[in-house]
């Protein structure tokens, strides 16, 4: 007979698991809280929709709750998430900002500095001849300056585009064929990368191919419907790339997301049953389902842009430097020589001490963080292309596994079969160890030594729970069709 509500029981186990007490089966919640088997299966349901929680079973057969080390709510951000989650932020804001920046400042400062050059040069030229004409004379011989063909070339450089969304594949230096951004194309030749987009990648990089932040769950689905609504939690391994204690979280999360319910079979294997997500009116695509090791990791780029590019880039912002510093170091002293010589603004003279700052200082700092960002960047992307590199090799031996169900291989026959793929780069059988040594770590393997002497790997785990899923899902009839429509709302 039932004594307590929902929340009652819900309350009594919560006390036991603040108290450090995470990881017990259903029974050991029934007895350490007093509560009905049937109160308690009640209430850990909703604490499974409540916090974080791995589901793992014995060898017995027996179902255990593990909610970690740390307590944690579903959605909750960790410390160093909500860190990483501001920083991401404010770079963000930073980028903007800094695009704005650039978008102005190196383009305007480089023709106002280049026609400073020009009045610099005509001021030398009259100086060389003052010997020989008279100020009045040299007034009157004074070339004008036509800013007018400067003017239109600054009107069109803000007519730019932002990154394509359209997608192509290019191979990093270690063979490895990656999804990549196309570049707006330039005006003039759509043949080649937009300028103004190759000035915002010299300083940020371009930006990297990313996945929909709920790709694993759309994947999930129609792996869901494509295997008769039956999964295991090595199978989420196999399609996100987690180590097990990560796909068995993912698996309760499942389980809660798309209404299935947690069975455990004689041989002790536990899955899901999913029974509502298969039904479908037969007409929505329920999208493609990519394995973890189908598409390798986009690279890292520094610039993403042609030599040339870089170059005019490059030489564009330390032209800006050099006469930023120029007017730092030595101010505007030949202003008032150029209001002598053109009446129209000498009265820029007045305004001295804020031009030395507008066209000093500012410039001065903006060109110093067009050269330091990229510099940071490439130092920062030194570790973060280990990372790819790293993450890439694993999707290779991840396919190995998987596809094989998790059979023993030996060390020898590893290495032949992880380099028979000749487009991708070749392991050594050092770089080969050490990753099937972690593999084993993150998928429960096994390491023996084999009569022969040699080093052999298996993931019984895997080879477990592929061949009673596969049992599973021979024996299951599963009709997704919802039949005729006996109601209509119209």
């Amino acid at each position: 007979m039932l004594t307590h509500t929902t929340q009652e029981a819900v309350e009594r186990i919560e006390q036991h698991l603040q108290q450090g007490q995470r990881h017990f089966t259903l029974t050991d919640a029934a007895a350490m809280t007093g509560l009905a088997l049937d109160e308690t299966r009640e209430a850990m349901g909703t604490l499974l929709a409540k916090y974080l929680c791995r589901l793992q079973v014995s060898e017995h057969g027996d179902l255990i709750y593990h909610f970690g080390e740390v307590l944690r709510r579903r959605g909750e951000k960790t410390f160093a998430e909500w860190a990483t989650a501001t920083a991401n932020w404010l770079w963000t804001i930073f980028t903007v900002i800094y695009k704005a920046w650039i978008a102005v400042t190196l383009v305007v400062y480089f023709l106002v500095f280049l026609v400073l050059l020009i009045v610099v040069i005509i001021i030398a030229s009259a100086r060389q001849s003052s010997d020989r004409r008279s100020s009045d004379d040299r007034r009157a011989t004074m070339p004008p300056v036509d800013l007018s063909a400067l003017l239109r070339l600054f009107a069109h450089i803000f007519q730019w585009r932002t990154q394509t969304a359209s997608i192509d594949y290019r191979e990093d230096q270690h063979g490895y064929r990656y999804p990549h951004y196309q570049p707006p194309p330039a005006a003039l030749n759509t043949n080649k990368k937009s300028f103004m987009a190759s000035v915002y990648d010299f300083v940020f990089g371009p930006p990297r191919v990313t996945r929909d932040p709920l790709a694993n769950q759309q994947e999930v689905a129609a792996y869901l419907r494509q295997h008769k609504g039956l999964l295991v939690a090595t199978e989420l391994s196999a399609l996100a790339g987690w180590t097990l204690p990560q796909a068995e979280a993912f698996f309760t999360d499942c389980l809660l997301r798309y209404r299935g319910d947690s069975k455990i079979t004689d041989n002790a294997v536990l899955y899901g049953e999913f029974d509502e997500i298969v039904r479908s009116v037969g007409t929505v695509d329920p999208g493609a389902i990519v394995y973890y090791w189908d598409e390798y990791e986009a690279d890292y780029e520094l610039t993403g842009n042609s030599a040339t590019h870089n170059l005019i880039i490059g030489l564009m912002n330390a032209f800006n430097l050099l006469m930023a510093w120029l007017v730092v170091r030595h101010g505007l002293v030949w202003l008032r020589e150029f209001g002598r010589m053109d009446p129209a603004l000498a009265a820029l003279t007045a305004y001295a001490p804020a031009l030395h700052i507008v066209l000093g200082w500012v410039p001065l700092v903006f060109s110093l963080l067009f050269f330091l960002i990229p510099l940071v960047r490439f130092i920062r992307l030194q570790t973060l292309r280990q990372r790819q590199h790293q993450e890439n090799i694993r999707k290779r031996f991840f396919q190995l596994i998987f596809t094989t169900a998790g059979q023993p291989h030996t060390q020898r026959a590893i290495v032949e079969t992880i380099n028979a793929d000749t487009q991708a780069e070749t392991l050594a059988p050092a770089v080969v160890e050490e990753m099937m040594k972690t593999l084993c770590l993150d998928l429960a393997g096994d390491m023996q030594v084999t009569d022969a002497a040699e080093v052999q790997y298996a993931f019984p785990r895997i080879t477990r729970e592929y061949q009673e899923i596969q049992h599973l899902r021979a024996q299951r009839q599963v009709d997704g069709r919802l039949g005729d429509i006996i109601a209509d709302s119209h």
